[in-house]
């Protein structure tokens, strides 16, 4: 039943999403924020919720219930509609970003993946049952967001305010890639996010390498010995009381990525080298997972034009992200980082935080664990692994730990869903599957 009532409607919940696509809604820069917003207040309405429209110091947060209200069962839904910037001729796109394109099993687009072809599979789902089945069996409650490429800034004070109203016995929604071939999973949990800004300053002006060189302060290179001091060559933070080694995993957690399979093909395929933990794939997935990352995003110095200047330059920047881990304090790393700078003696280094997403878990083997697996298992026709994390951030750390909610997240994307890059893309089959899963997922909930 629910296979063919997905396969009658794949015309209109991929059209859908296509719809939403051609508006960029890019939370960087506002751009079509508002349109987004009114598209999917519609979309809602349509579907039989009840919607509210939540203004922020950001983007408006979208709020909506539908279901009985005395259901036995209430389902948290979040997603995102916000995207990440895209410059098409900059970044060398292959299709206009914003125009979306299907090939075969491929939509080209900005969101596709990431979140509009996750959180509209679920919808989608919801939709389908209300017009296949008519009522809910269960109480759904629905976030959509509007800043999550930015930080998700608004949403804990939105969640702090609505904590009754958020009750739940339950969290899942999708974000992420999938593994490679198309392996469904369900992730236990995120990686945190701290965002970090280093500023490194010298003489009050630029000053002539002649003239100064090698006895005025020489911020950039100050800048490359302070990263390279605290930072080593596998990306492995050394700082004390925040680095890599200061990192207890649990057995349990080392236990369930032993067995994990990695893609080397697919991996040197979409990433053009091969994996820095070279053929240990338990190290692969303990890296990726459960181990924090240090990333240098951005570095601006001196001259890079062409030919050469002999500058000393005032003033050096670099931005960097560092991923965390559970147990792992985003105030607290950067403190370290802090602390550290200042007994290494790089006095004209300021550091700043530019965000920071704690590291959010749900215990592996959790009651309502089995319930999701059977149901993407359904949707998908095989089983999915179950995992310890997701290597990126979704704001995970509200629904655990301001909710004290069980979360379970259930990627839709492929695994070369190119998120945040140009190209962007998901597959038709695995939004669909997303629908599936989603109908076979309330079926259980009516159960449980």
């Amino acid at each position: 039943m629910i296979d063919d009532a997905v396969r009658e409607r794949s015309g209109a919940l991929v059209q859908t999403l296509l719809d939403s696509i051609r508006i960029a809604s890019v939370s960087l820069t506002g751009e079509g924020i508002g349109d987004q917003v009114a598209f999917l207040r519609k979309r809602l309405e349509g579907w039989g919720f009840a919607v509210e429209v939540h203004d922020t110091t950001s983007h408006p947060i979208i709020y909506a219930e539908a279901g009985p209200a005395d259901a036995k069962f209430t389902w948290l839904l979040y997603g995102h509609y916000d995207v990440y910037p895209a410059d098409e001729k900059q970044e060398g796109w292959r299709t206009k970003p914003f125009e979306p394109v299907i090939e075969g099993d491929r939509i080209w687009g900005r969101g596709a993946g990431d979140n509009k072809g996750q959180h509209l599979a679920m919808l989608g789902a919801i939709a389908t049952w209300r017009e296949t089945r008519g009522e809910l069996p269960v109480r759904i409650k629905l976030i959509l967001e509007g800043d999550e490429e930015t930080g998700s800034v608004p949403l804990p004070k939105f969640v702090e305010a609505n904590r009754a109203r958020l009750k739940a016995d339950l969290c899942v929604y999708s974000d992420g890639p999938m593994f490679p071939n198309d392996q469904p999973v369900l992730l236990m949990g995120v990686r945190g996010n701290l965002g970090l800004e280093f500023i490194s300053k010298g003489a009050k002006r630029n000053l002539h390498s002649g003239n100064f060189g090698g006895v005025a302060p020489n911020p950039t290179l100050d800048l490359i010995h302070f990263l390279a001091e605290i930072v080593d060559r596998d990306g492995k933070l050394t700082v004390p009381g925040a680095g890599y080694a200061d990192v207890k995993v649990a057995p349990a957690d080392l236990e369930a990525v032993r067995t994990l399979p990695v893609d080397h093909e697919g991996f040197r395929e979409s990433v053009g080298a091969d994996p820095t933990t070279g053929s240990d794939d338990a190290l692969f997935h303990e890296r990726l997972m459960l181990r924090p990352a240090f990333n240098v995003s951005g570095f601006a110095a001196g001259y890079s034009g062409a030919g050469s200047k002999s500058i000393i330059f005032k003033e050096a920047i670099a931005k960097a992200d560092v991923r965390l881990v559970a147990g792992q304090d985003p105030v607290a790393v950067a403190d370290a980082i802090r602390a550290h700078a200042a007994k290494l003696g790089y006095k004209g280094i300021e550091i700043k935080s530019l965000k920071g997403t704690p590291a959010s878990r749900t215990p592996l083997d959790h009651a309502f664990v089995p319930m999701v697996r059977d149901a993407v298992a359904k949707g998908f026709g095989r089983d999915p692994f179950v995992v310890p994390s997701l290597g990126g951030t979704t704001p995970d750390f509200v629904f655990t730990k301001l909710l004290g909610l069980p979360s379970i997240v259930i990627p839709l994307a492929p695994y070369d869903e190119n998120n945040h890059a140009p190209n962007e893309s998901t597959k038709v089959s695995l939004y669909l599957a997303g629908v599936r899963s989603g109908l076979h997922l309330l079926e259980a909930m009516a159960r449980a």
